[in-house]
């Protein structure tokens, strides 16, 4: 009996969720049809939209569907749209727009088998209490807004899908497709959705989001923060204390500290190794410099000692992050840039 999938489609959506997950069903049918010699699909999929007109997504096109919301019955597999957001700021104008789906993932969202959905649409089923007690996963400059939304969430900054209950969460935009070989691999089991992978050159072991994340400029309502941080990104090559930082800002180290806590979350210290572990990032794709010369413009003296704060904060070594991020690898850094 194939399994009932239903894509939604709403105004302002992002096409490439939609289509894209349309897309990895139908080739799951062509290569169940060909390998199993499957007369019924193994996935009957469905576009819907709330009121079952045509709708169009963020980037302009228009997306004729086959039916309406009310289509759904328990027991089916949803995939919830993902939305543009520009910045965490605008979420919450961007959920009152929601509010239709909000009170229909309100109502009938336990009933179903699964919900999928990826980057901004977490926060629908969050706003819907779906994911009270639950984890969450979400793109990574949406993260820290989420976690401060919804204290009875725990968000999983690292990881690309999360399930919890019977919502299935992604990380950023592109991860629609990690969430769709994971359901894939719910239904069908993970040796076809490994071949599945293969079949459409999709990475499928991509489990970590850490070496994507990038340390955006934030503007703190606490003066004493935002000079602080203008301060170590000048001087991130430095060797500095905690009470340099705080002479320069006129405070002590301990009421630094405080202001640090409340105002973002975060210690000096934690903030400043962030600022160098970007630097050095930004440093491995760009440059050919060997990575004890990297270390050295993070203000580290121990290479060993900044490689395991690479590894913690990234998930993967220096090495690795070159050779995945950066076309032509740089020359000569076979033994500089090592595990």
């Amino acid at each position: 009996m194939s399994r009932r999938i239903f894509i939604l489609a709403v105004d302002g959506a992002m096409a490439s969720s939609l289509v894209g997950n349309r897309d990895l069903f139908m080739v799951a049918n062509m290569i169940a049809k060909n390998t199993a010699k499957s007369t019924a699909p193994l996935f009957d999929v469905h576009f819907v939209s709330m009121d079952g007109r045509s709708v169009e997504c963020v980037n302009g096109c228009r997306m004729d569907v086959d039916g309406s919301i009310d289509d759904i019955r328990a027991g089916d597999t949803l995939f919830s749209p993902a939305f543009m957001i520009p910045n965490p700021a605008s979420v919450g104008d961007n959920l009152l727009q929601w509010q239709e789906l909000i009170e229909w993932l309100r109502e009938h969202g336990a009933g179903l088998d699964l919900i999928a959905t990826n980057c901004s649409g977490s926060y629908a089923l969050a706003e819907a209490g779906l994911l009270d007690g639950g984890r969450v996963t979400t793109a990574w400059w949406l993260q820290s807004e989420m976690q401060c939304r919804y204290p009875a969430i725990q968000v999983d900054r690292d990881a690309i899908c999360v399930y919890s209950g019977n919502l299935l969460t992604g990380a950023g935009s592109s991860s629609f497709l990690d969430v769709g070989l994971s359901v894939i691999e719910k239904y069908a089991g993970k040796p076809f959705a490994r071949l599945l992978a293969k079949y459409m050159m999709l990475d499928s072991q991509r489990i970590t989001q850490a070496p994507y994340a990038i340390l955006s400029l934030f503007d703190s309502s606490d003066e004493v923060v935002n000079k602080s941080e203008q301060w170590i990104r000048a001087n991130l090559a430095r060797d500095f204390k905690i009470e340099d930082l705080a002479a320069n800002v006129a405070v002590s180290p301990r009421t630094l500290i405080r202001r640090f806590n409340n105002a973002i979350g975060e210690s000096p210290q934690g903030l400043t190794q962030k600022l160098r572990i970007e630097r050095s990032k930004i440093l491995l794709e760009t440059t050919q410099l060997r990575f004890s010369e990297i270390v050295q413009r993070c203000g580290y003296q121990d290479e060993s000692a900044f490689r395991r704060l690479f590894k913690r904060y990234c998930q993967m070594t220096p090495r690795e992050y070159r050779q995945r991020f950066v076309r032509e690898p740089a020359l000569n850094i076979e033994n500089e840039v090592r595990h």
